[in-house]
């Protein structure tokens, strides 16, 4: 097993806006349960997928930082494109964000008539959980994004190509989600247990 270490870029990196509405992101959980079993314990938290067939294969790790500080910044840039002024605590009014991060891979799936025909393909998926709190408020959805690479050769820009059509997914969805617009579930926190 060879490892092969990629860089996920950010979409869209801005300055955090001076003005607009404060929001404060917390730690992204890492509740991932379908790491390759082939990964060494030390790496999992940087692990992002790969394929194992009898013994040989790939792990990709990402090249620095874990992949719940890489899924926070996603979240934080994301937000801040929405015109979110992003903070570490806040004393007036704002809005909460917790994620966990059931899903951050990328696999080389084995499609035997693709494989014949000499054009395989890398997917990629995420998917998170978030929970916004503001105002009284708690907003539940889940984000997720899918991509996909067509590749001749296993190589860590043909890896980084489908975990970043993946974040740009990602990215979309959540905005979508955030501004009220996707799949989520309001819930007045007087009905909620446990906060």
């Amino acid at each position: 097993m060879r490892t092969e270490m990629v860089r996920v870029n950010v979409p869209d990196v801005r300055v955090n806006p001076e003005q607009g509405p404060v929001v404060v992101v917390g730690a992204v959980q890492d509740v991932r349960k379908d790491i390759l079993e082939a990964v060494p314990t030390a790496d999992r938290s940087r692990n992002v997928g790969g394929f194992a067939r009898g013994g040989n294969g790939s792990l990709v790790n990402l090249e620095s930082g874990t992949v719940a500080d890489k899924t926070r910044e996603i979240l934080i840039q994301a937000l801040r494109n929405m015109g979110y002024r992003t903070a570490a605590s806040c004393e007036a009014s704002c809005t909460y964000v917790d994620a966990s991060m059931t899903k951050f891979s990328v696999t080389m799936p084995f499609e035997f008539w693709r494989a014949a025909g000499w054009s395989q393909r890398m997917l990629a998926e995420i998917s998170i959980d978030v929970t916004s709190r503001s105002d009284g408020q708690t907003k539940r959805f889940t984000a997720e994004g899918h991509g996909s690479n067509v590749y001749q050769v296993v190589s860590r820009e043909n890896w980084e190509i489908a975990l970043e059509r993946a974040v740009a997914d990602l990215t979309a969805n959540f905005k979508q989600s955030m501004s009220g617009q996707g799949q989520s579930e309001d819930i007045p926190d007087h009905q909620q247990s446990g906060h």
